[in-house]
């Protein structure tokens, strides 16, 4: 089995996603469609890891955009993005390949992240990387350079809730 785990914001909604009403929940049509474009490709199932997850109006609007998903990852508050996937995986052993797509490096360094930016948002490069790494043409992940991930690493730390 091969699974995509997917988080939305900064990968299906980026800056110059249309949102008039200043919405905290919304996802960009175009982004979609390409995320679905290679979900049909790959054959992969979708785990939602995205902080939406958490948020029954967000996870509402998941739903309500259509985003494709099957399972949503467990909610370890405190902990690292990166446990929660592990936790998910040790539950489903029969998972073959996997990737995580996400715009956000929290703690991710050991798994293979595809990472877009969030002033972009999924790109067709990405897609395509994506594919061949699900399709096992590749074992190179696609990851921010080492100055972006080292802030956005500091920054996960200092805005983890700490009670």
């Amino acid at each position: 089995m091969k699974i995509i785990f997917l988080d939305i914001d900064g990968v299906l909604n980026c800056e110059d996603t249309p949102n008039p009403r200043k919405f905290p929940y919304v996802v960009d049509s175009r982004l979609l469609e390409l995320f679905r474009q290679l979900v049909r490709a790959t054959g992969a199932r979708v785990i939602l890891s995205s902080t939406w997850r958490v948020d029954p109006v967000g996870l509402f609007a998941a739903k309500f955009y259509d985003v494709p998903f099957e399972d949503i990852c467990p909610d370890m508050p405190g902990a690292p993005r990166c446990e929660e996937l592990q936790a998910w995986l040790r539950k489903h052993p029969e998972v073959m390949r996997y990737v995580v797509l996400d715009d956000d490096d929290d703690c991710l360094d050991e798994l293979p992240l595809f990472q877009p930016s969030s002033k972009t948002g999924l790109t067709p490069e990405i897609a395509m990387g994506i594919e061949d790494y699900l399709a096992g043409r590749s074992d190179k992940d696609m990851r921010a350079n080492a100055l972006k991930r080292l802030g956005q690493n500091i920054h996960a730390i200092f805005s983890r809730d700490k009670s």
